[in-house]
């Protein structure tokens, strides 16, 4: 099921008539606000400067600087005088991945164009990056900069599978605030990277965050689209390999560790509504293939029985290597609990796209499904050390039922 948000009318009359002000070195004004930088949260230590900018976005000369001061992203500006109510800001940091658990090894900047007037709080995200381009490029061509930042928003938002206009703009998201727009940031924010064990990976991340930024806000900048397909791709795959469970409960930890409770924002859906938008088959049931493979994405050669597979083969060589496969619709769960009674198993997470494992050993595990609309597997054996026969239970919990929504007895012998 695709969802969507609430979303109200654009107030363009009332954002032009309290936006059209002028430089006015003749008058200066004092402006104070506080904010946020957040892929996740960048830490303690980030700079942050502003550049005042005149009504054609260029800069003034007049600009300012302050850090960051706690792990939560937050900075401040207090009664700094400036001519003109735009500027620009930009931050440059570490910051705490929300999809890896752990702060970035090299610094990531990110901007934000904003309008200052009225103005207690201003976050910087990835949002406000990806639009800065396509807004200087619309004033470029003599649209206001309120109206450029709305065309720009809606633009973004369309490319995202959102097609309505947000009743905020986005340097008033935050990853870790309560309400329902909050979660297209977040979403967006955890689509920029992929998941991976594989430590050179993790070292290379801020690297492939920067470019694939950089990318993405140059597609965008001169037509408001972004449809080069490998950004698309890119994009897409990252998605397939997140541990999407796993990111809330990381999020909600790093902030506790640091005395403050939030309440992620809930943003699978609009995860969904990206991969809905660019995806050419949607899936409407779930589906166990009667193989797969296992380490996706290798080559199809590599392909191995699916245990899960709904048929009439229930006992298996254990001398095989198999896989746990399943394609699940958007908005639909899918939770296998894998119960051993006799033998010896084994679960690879090295070779895992997809499921969140949760091991209970010695007595088996359980995995959910985290990703969707696509295939999920994952590498698995059955082993016989101690008997001649190997048994167990495969209980499936479709759609949050309490009970198995049926059960698949297996055995299998060396």
């Amino acid at each position: 099921m695709k969802y969507k948000i609430l979303v109200l009318a654009a107030l363009i009359t009332a954002t032009v008539l309290s936006g059209c002000k002028k430089d006015n070195p003749d008058n200066p004004q004092n402006y104070s606000f506080s904010g946020k930088v957040q892929k996740g949260p960048f830490i303690t230590g980030t700079s942050i400067n502003l550049h005042e900018l005149n009504e054609n976005l260029g800069q003034t000369g007049n600009s300012f600087t302050t850090n960051i001061t706690s792990n939560d992203g937050y900075f401040s500006l207090d009664n700094i005088e400036l001519n003109s109510n735009l500027a620009l800001l930009t931050a440059s940091g570490y910051c705490y991945s929300e999809v890896f658990g752990e702060t970035t090894n090299s610094p990531i900047n990110l901007q934000a164009i904003v309008d200052l007037e009225n103005q207690e709080t201003v976050n910087i995200n990835v949002l406000t990056h990806i639009a800065k381009a396509r807004i200087e490029e619309l004033v470029s061509e003599g649209t206001s900069f309120e109206s450029a930042r709305t065309q720009a928003q809606n633009e973004l938002l369309a490319f995202l599978g959102t097609n309505e206009t947000v009743n905020v703009n986005f340097e008033d998201m935050d990853i870790t605030g309560s309400e329902e727009y909050n979660g297209i940031l977040l979403a967006f924010s955890v689509m920029l990277q992929r998941h991976s064990q594989q430590y050179q990976a993790i070292n290379d991340m801020p690297a492939e965050l920067t470019q694939l930024l950089s990318n993405l806000s140059e597609d965008f900048a001169l037509d408001g689209l972004i449809n080069n397909q490998e950004i698309v791709d890119t994009l897409m795959y990252n998605i397939s390999k997140l541990k999407i469970n796993e990111i809330k409960a990381d999020l909600e930890n790093y902030y506790s560790d640091m005395g403050t409770s939030v309440s992620v924002p809930d943003f699978e859906p609009y995860i969904w509504d990206f991969q809905e938008a660019h995806s050419d088959t949607v899936y409407t049931e779930i589906i166990f293939p009667d193989s797969a493979n296992p380490c996706i994405p290798m080559p199809n050669d590599n392909m191995r029985l699916n245990i899960l597979a709904v048929d009439d083969n229930t006992h298996f060589d254990g001398f095989n290597q198999f896989t746990l496969a399943a394609i699940v619709p958007f908005g639909s769960s899918l939770t296998i609990k894998f119960v051993k009674l006799s033998g010896d198993i084994s679960y690879d997470e090295a070779c895992n796209s997809g499921w969140d494992y949760i091991n209970q050993y010695p007595d088996g595990f359980t995995i959910h499904a985290q990703n969707f609309n696509q295939l999920i597997s994952t590498l698995f054996y059955l082993n016989n050390y101690t008997d001649a026969l190997g048994s167990a239970r495969i209980e499936f919990y479709i759609n949050g039922d309490v009970s198995p929504t049926y059960i698949k007895n297996i055995t299998w012998d060396l």
